[in-house]
């Protein structure tokens, strides 16, 4: 078909091709449209754009065929759908105007004004559901979405949307349905990866924690049986378990954290690692297999009566099953092997509740006279001044931190937690000055670089900051998580207002 283009004699030659009827009710379009044949055959390499086909539809429908009473009269159905095809032009705009200024209210009413125009437009009703859901209309929004069902079926953005939905009206088990269909459409769908894992469906974890391909995403109730298959296609050593161990305790998984454990027994054989056999008496009482975890405890020490970590398993374990004078045996011979035991310590002298001021006010005088009765321990002292600063004597603790260090200048993590704790008292200076006496501090713990990076960083030094956290992020040694803040670290350096950063609590990083 063809027609004159105004007063210039120029001729459009139209060529109608049709849409698939889910496709069109998808994108509110006819199921017929004009192009003109001039631009057919680039079609297929550019595609169809909705405002440029409405833009022709316009200019068919305003011209010499749309206007002729006999075409429309034969063609009605066509004709209308293209009349409100283009009419809806404008309205669209309103909507999409209301979603970018967050008023769903006006932008739920303009596209009931769609809706209502064409039934058949499902993007419309699509889009008027997820309005409705940003007022908290959620049955509204559930009705509206399924009207579409059909017609979004496989859509992975349709399911991941309902499933919010249903979040949002507690029912999990029809939010798990939709995120499932979204991955059978679409297996990498990020956002129902993330809805799954949510919801404790799905488990996301690294199989190589220093490395961020190695993320994937494992049923919960099959994490264990998928980890052991990946460790049994080669040797593994006792450090690659232990680091295995480390990163799934953190994360409370215990009953994989148990079964490395016990893989790392098995891999140390007759040279005994002191940390497998005690995180897997940890394990099997977290599990609440508490009988199973007194009998290890007692045949570890049994085998290893110098054990201090193994003493402190044993009274936790007593404690456990109420025999409490019996595990306050065994955390007083803990102490005697180690003053300086942090779980010993808190078990012997602290209160159950350790932010409790009060309590930890009334059980100083005994924890300071055990610290002056073993002035060497740089546990003991450690201790003492974490209790002074729940108790705000940070004046005092912050000393004794440096004391503790004095004693053990090898353990890196107490230094850490001192530099910490200067960093929250703004003394980026000291932190600074201290670091410098270190010397090279790229081997050092990734905590005392954060801190030095942080220190640079409240000295407004931005330029060492940066380079700071950018090595950090380049440490291939560090657990990903680290390098991950890292690099949000710097990215919130380049930002406008990017001063404000949260560092990570260090007694709940993961291991490097």
């Amino acid at each position: 078909m063809s027609e004159k283009r105004g007063q210039s004699g120029q001729e459009i030659e139209w060529v109608m091709i049709g849409m698939d009827p889910k496709l069109a009710r998808k994108q509110g379009m006819p199921t017929q449209v004009p192009i003109p044949k001039t631009e057919f055959e680039g079609l297929a390499e550019k595609g169809l754009n909705i405002e440029q086909t409405r833009a022709w539809a316009k200019a068919f429908m305003a011209g010499e065929v749309g206007q002729n009473a006999a075409w429309r009269k034969k063609n009605n159905q066509l004709a209308a759908q293209l009349d409100a095809f283009v009419d809806k032009g404008p309205i669209w705009e309103k909507a999409q105007k209301a979603f970018q200024e967050r008023d769903y209210a006006k932008a739920v009413a303009t596209l009931k004004r769609i809706t209502s125009m064409d039934a058949d437009d499902h993007m419309a009703a699509f889009n008027m559901g997820s309005a409705q859901a940003n007022t908290g209309d959620y049955p509204g929004a559930l009705k509206s979405f399924k009207k579409v069902r059909d017609t979004f079926a496989g859509d992975p953005d349709f399911h991941t949307t309902v499933a919010h939905v249903h979040q949002q009206l507690k029912d999990d088990d029809s939010a798990t349905n939709e995120f499932v269909l979204a991955l059978e459409a679409k297996p990498d769908h990020q956002p129902a990866l993330d809805g799954l894992e949510k919801l404790g469906v799905l488990v996301a974890i690294y199989e190589n924690p220093h490395d961020a391909a190695s993320l994937l995403y494992v049923r919960a109730d099959s994490v264990g049986e998928y980890l052991t298959g990946v460790w049994a296609a080669e040797p593994r050593s006792v450090e690659y378990f232990l680091e295995q161990l480390n990163y799934h305790e953190r994360d409370n998984r215990h009953d994989v954290a148990l079964a490395a454990a016990e893989h790392a027994i098995k891999a140390a054989g007759d040279a005994t690692n002191e940390r497998a056999e005690t995180a897997r008496i940890t394990a099997l009482r977290a599990l609440g297999r508490k009988d199973e975890a007194l009998a290890a405890a007692e045949a570890y020490v049994a085998k290893h009566p110098g054990s201090a970590p193994g003493l402190v398993e044993l009274a936790r374990s007593l404690g456990e099953l109420g025999r409490i004078d019996e595990g306050r045996a065994a955390i007083d011979k803990a102490l005697e092997i180690d003053p300086g035991d942090q779980i010993a310590l808190l078990a012997r002298f602290w209160p159950r509740k350790t932010d409790d001021i009060i309590e930890v006010q009334k059980c100083l005088p005994s924890l300071q006279a055990f610290v002056e009765a073993h002035a060497d321990s740089a546990g003991a002292w450690r201790s003492l001044a974490r209790a002074l600063l729940v108790v705000g004597r940070t004046d005092e603790a912050i000393p004794m931190l440096s004391k503790a260090v004095d004693l053990a200048p090898k353990d890196e993590d107490l230094r850490a937690e001192l530099w910490t704790e200067l960093r929250k008292q703004l003394r980026y200076q000291d932190i600074v000055d201290l670091a410098e006496k270190l010397g090279d501090m790229k081997d050092r713990d990734w905590k005392l670089r954060w801190n030095e990076a942080e220190a640079y960083l409240g000295l407004g030094k931005q330029m060492e900051a940066r380079a700071l956290f950018t090595a950090l992020n380049a440490d291939e040694r560090l657990h990903v998580d680290i390098r991950k803040k890292a690099k949000r670290a710097v990215r919130q350096m380049e930002m406008p207002q990017g001063l404000q950063l949260s560092p990570p609590d260090p007694s709940k990083a993961p291991s490097a």
